[in-house]
């Protein structure tokens, strides 16, 4: 295997990348080959793996460049739009992310076409899937801990209410085994007793 110079390297992984996210879309995890992420990139199968560990922990790498590339927009169409409103904030957050899965081909691997099982193989690429779950609720937290402070939300620590929140999303993995309609009426209700029920009721 020869060695690449720490500019060649970057290059190639980039392309890796670049190629892994077409070919993930395609076919999905389990049928994509590393012969598929290396074709025309000048290196060899065996050194595919001096650059990633698996396709699957180039995989989880591709998933976490595309949340963080989106993180932005997720936030200021929900949080920052609607910060001192935190049910309208809640509903934006859990609509938007929806909306994302429903049409970002590597979010609809992961959340939907339950990609997120091949992701298990290793330890390793279990460990960063716990790691990513962690990741969306700090993200969101800081604006649960405002709301707690101001006496916005019901009487509950913020955490448990953040995780709360994030845990709707988890519904999203039985959505190929209920209808289209029938799902999207099923959010909507959860989302509507999430928004409705930690918000603090005028008296």
């Amino acid at each position: 295997m020869r060695s690449f110079t720490d500019e060649e390297r970057e290059i190639i992984k980039r392309k890796i990348i670049d190629r892994g996210k077409d070919c993930f879309s395609r076919y999905g995890i389990k049928k994509t080959g590393i012969e598929d992420l290396t074709e025309g990139l000048g290196i060899s199968k065996s050194s595919f793996y001096s650059f990633f560990i698996s396709k699957e922990d180039l995989f989880l790498q591709i998933f976490k460049e595309e949340k963080e590339a989106l993180k932005d927009n997720i936030l200021e169409n929900s949080f920052l739009k609607y910060r001192t409103e935190p049910d309208k904030a809640i509903r934006a957050y859990l609509r938007y992310v929806l909306d994302i899965v429903d049409n970002h081909p590597i979010w609809r691997k992961v959340l939907i076409e339950k990609e997120q099982f091949e992701l298990t193989i290793s330890r390793s690429s279990e460990e960063e899937l716990k790691n990513i779950r962690r990741d969306n609720v700090a993200i969101i937290l800081p604006f649960f801990e405002e709301w707690e402070e101001a006496g916005l939300l019901i009487d509950k620590p913020a955490r448990i209410l953040a995780e709360t929140t994030q845990t709707v999303l988890s519904f999203i993995h039985f959505r190929n085994e209920i209808e289209d309609e029938d799902f999207s009426e099923i959010m909507e209700i959860f989302i509507d007793l999430i928004a409705d029920n930690i918000v603090k009721k005028s008296s």
